[in-house]
């Protein structure tokens, strides 16, 4: 009897485990891969304070950084540096929003060392207050739109190839609630963030040493900025639908916010630009595709980007992203200045339906594949 009772109880804890296992329709637990954790500040300084709470001395511009270690002995000779994008945290690549393991434990079963950070200003990365920054937040149905189910919303081409998001993508599906509640506010003077990142970005490389960095978005200004002053420890970048295209917005705005081609900051040009205002000439390069936009490239003769020509350079575009419509533009303007860089078109590649949280879709192990096999040639990663 005795036996009875104990097996009735394991039946009934196993249950009661199982159960716990999902709230709303996520899963609990994502079955991530065993890591140890560390976790650093790095880059800002000391400023004297001036506002009304009595003054003082003050730290700011400082990012966080975590470490996520494999357990197992052997790790490849690189690790990976990623850099989250506009209203995101590093808490992008832990887990998805169905709950299964993200690209941080993907890339830790192969045998990676992963860094993830908090860029400056934003979630465990601190703004001070006498910095006095503006700040914007995305609300659902502008995540719903542009990311989640672009489908519904054709504002370009490709959207309607949207498959890979899990569930509706929008507000009321369990997915992505568990996505939104994960967005945070940013703030709106980008070029002011760049600054900072540089700053940060330079320091951690320093500290670290050679790496892979695996940017998205909005981060890739900063990837721009670090293999331009770091390019002998960055070892390769990986850019995931960067903030783009070259010089201007486009399909949402049509500001030219990025004077310096990728960047609103100063890149190492050859010759240099005499004029940092308006450091380089443009013209436009039309497109005979109505699914593809004009590119905005420099009027020759090209200034050279001879620093980021150093680093093995991908660009990964997902088929059903507005990045479908632009980011071959990345590859005219950085082949034209002398950058070998190369385009990963995942439809192209057989890996169809993504938007632009491609990390974060149902198939983003097969692009988590595609990325390392890349890199197993660029950087002699072992499989």
């Amino acid at each position: 009897m005795p036996h009875v009772c104990q097996a009735f109880t394991a039946v009934v804890l196993a249950s009661m485990l199982l159960l716990s296992h999902v709230v709303h329709g996520v899963p609990r637990f994502s079955g991530a891969a065993p890591h140890f954790r560390d976790y650093f500040y790095i880059g800002g300084q000391y400023v004297q304070s001036n506002s009304s709470s009595g003054g003082g001395s003050y730290f700011h511009n400082q990012m966080y950084v975590e470490k996520l270690s494999p357990v197992r002995e052997r790790v490849q000779p690189y690790p990976i540096v990623f850099v989250h994008g506009g209203g995101q945290t590093g808490t992008n690549l832990l887990n998805k929003p169905d709950g299964n393991p993200g690209w941080a434990s993907w890339f830790l079963n192969h045998g990676y060392v992963v860094y993830l950070l908090d860029r400056t200003f934003t979630g465990r990365s601190p703004i001070l207050p006498d910095d006095d920054l503006s700040q914007t937040a995305f609300s659902a149905e502008f995540i719903s739109q542009r990311f989640t189910a672009v489908q519904k919303y054709p504002v370009w081409p490709q959207a309607k190839l949207h498959t890979q998001w899990p569930g509706t993508g929008e507000m009321g599906d369990p997915f992505f609630d568990a996505y939104y509640m994960s967005t945070i506010q940013s703030i709106s003077d980008s070029r002011a963030q760049e600054k900072t990142m540089k700053a940060a970005g330079e320091r951690l490389l320093d500290r670290i040493g050679p790496a892979i960095v695996i940017t998205h978005s909005q981060g890739g200004l900063y990837g721009w900025s670090w293999a331009d002053s770091r390019p002998d420890l960055v070892k390769a970048l990986i850019q995931i639908e960067p903030k783009g295209p070259p010089f201007r917005e486009v399909i949402f705005s049509s500001e030219y916010s990025r004077p310096w081609g990728l960047t609103s900051i100063p890149l190492t040009y050859d010759p240099s630009p005499t004029n940092v205002s308006s450091p380089l000439a443009m013209k436009t390069v039309p497109t005979h595709s109505s699914d593809l936009l004009p590119c905005i490239i420099q009027h020759e003769p090209a200034r050279k980007l001879p620093k980021l020509a150093q680093v093995p350079i991908l660009i990964s575009t997902g088929e059903a992203s507005y990045h479908a419509q632009y980011d071959y533009c990345f590859i005219k303007f950085l082949h034209q200045a002398g950058v070998p860089a190369e385009h990963l078109e995942l439809g192209r590649a057989g890996l169809h339906g993504n938007g632009h949280l491609q990390f974060m879709e149902r198939n983003s192990d097969d692009i988590a594949q595609a990325l390392h096999e890349w890199m197993v040639i660029k950087v002699n990663s072992t499989l």
